[in-house]
């Protein structure tokens, strides 16, 4: 029975001995995987470009944090070329800490002002990202050239443009092919319904969808975009872009309407045919709408007529007429005196600086009464003359 009971207490103890070197190797285990785990990644998508004397580039960088607590990093550029500026910045403030949360990262940007005058040649930039659970280091390679690759760009001097929803606007836009190799690139444009963009190759007016451009070479456009006839004031953005096989080019041009003329011509009655005869003024009331956005100044009115006819106006000229307005004016035709009976044509036009409209009428010219009695007086005239012909030699 003691042997049993030895026997006994020896399997316990081994048992429990058993079970406690079990649970110290899960513990150590666990804290080697968390300790593994642990840590801190600084990255950028780009670490080595090229890139141009003179030229600033932005780096995007990328903190990491792989622990299982946030940590406050701190962050500092440790070497850079002498005279090179550089700058930490999240979200446009300068920097040298970030709250990342655990398991989880962070963006901010590394710029870099590189100096006029710097020779050619490959130059390092490191950065550093630190905390309690430990720190990383990242290495920027840039290869400055006098005429770096991959600077591809679309450039317009004048990115805004101003007028009328009338006018048409033109750009003058370069696209920059800074590649060793000839590209071929097809233009676009994304522009709001009714709205027209076309490309032209500079002083050509011929309208192209693509176009290459030689290497290290740059190809003038003028980019026309027209508005469609009623548009509201108010400032209209318009991407363009230029697509080639490596890359795309994009660009933003801005046009700015401040309003829109126009105009309607019309009658009083809304009927543009009238009656009269040779030789007589006839009176037809105008009627001048602006339907436009601004105000229409300097009204005036020329005409088309038959030779030998006279069209003439009261008032000669109207001053203003605001949007929305309509003004009333008197024109007075009349045809030439000696005018055939038939219908004419008379086209009156009513212009401004900004725009013009013009309305036919037809105008159906009668024969006089006058004449009519004229006619019967010297039918009767003859007739009389006939009679008494007869009358006093007939009896002979």
């Amino acid at each position: 029975m003691t042997g049993m009971h030895g026997c006994r207490d020896y399997l316990k103890k081994y048992l429990i001995a058993s079970l406690l070197v079990i649970v110290l190797l899960v513990v150590s285990l666990n804290a080697s995987s968390v300790s593994a785990q642990s840590g801190l990644v600084l990255s950028t998508p780009f670490p080595g470009i090229s890139i141009k004397t003179g030229q600033s580039v932005t780096f995007p960088l990328n903190i990491r944090n792989t622990g299982v607590t946030p940590q406050v990093v701190n962050l500092k550029v440790v070497s850079a070329p002498e005279g090179w500026k550089t700058a930490l910045e999240g979200k446009g403030n300068i920097i040298h800490q970030v709250f990342v949360d655990s398991r989880s990262s962070e963006e901010v940007d590394l710029k870099i002002e590189i100096p006029d005058q710097t020779p050619e040649g490959n130059y390092n930039i490191t950065v550093k990202a630190s905390s309690s659970i430990g720190s990383d280091t990242l290495n920027i390679s840039l290869k400055v050239k006098e005429e770096a690759e991959g600077g591809s760009k679309l450039v317009t001097q004048y990115s805004e443009l101003e007028g009328t929803g009338n006018a048409s606007f033109t750009f003058r836009v370069d696209l920059v092919n800074d590649r060793s190799k000839a590209q071929s690139y097809s233009l676009g444009a994304k522009a709001p319904r009714g709205w027209e963009v076309t490309f032209s190759p500079s002083y050509s007016s011929k309208h192209i969808a693509s176009i290459t451009v030689e290497p290290e070479s740059t190809q003038g456009l003028d980019v026309e975009i027209k508005p469609p006839r009623v548009v509201k004031a108010g400032e209209y953005t318009i991407p363009i872009t230029a697509v080639s096989a490596n890359e795309t080019l994009s660009t933003e041009l801005k046009v700015i309407i401040k309003g829109t003329y126009d105009m309607n011509l019309t009658t009083s009655t809304g009927l543009l045919s009238v009656e009269t005869t040779a030789g007589k003024k006839k009176e037809v009331t105008l009627v001048v709408e602006n339907t436009g956005s601004l105000n229409l100044r300097g009204v005036t009115f020329s005409t088309w007529e038959p030779r030998d006819w006279s069209v003439d106006f009261e008032p000669k000229e109207l001053d203003v007429i605001e949007p929305g307005q309509s003004k009333e004016v008197k024109a007075y035709i009349q045809p030439d005196s000696k005018a055939i009976a038939g219908d004419y044509v008379v086209r009156i036009t009513a212009s401004t600086p900004e725009v013009n409209r013009d309305v036919e009428f037809r105008v159906t010219v009668k024969t006089s009464t006058l004449w009519g009695f004229v006619g019967i007086a010297i039918i009767a005239a003859l007739g009389y003359g006939v009679y008494w012909v007869f009358k006093e030699y007939g009896r002979r």
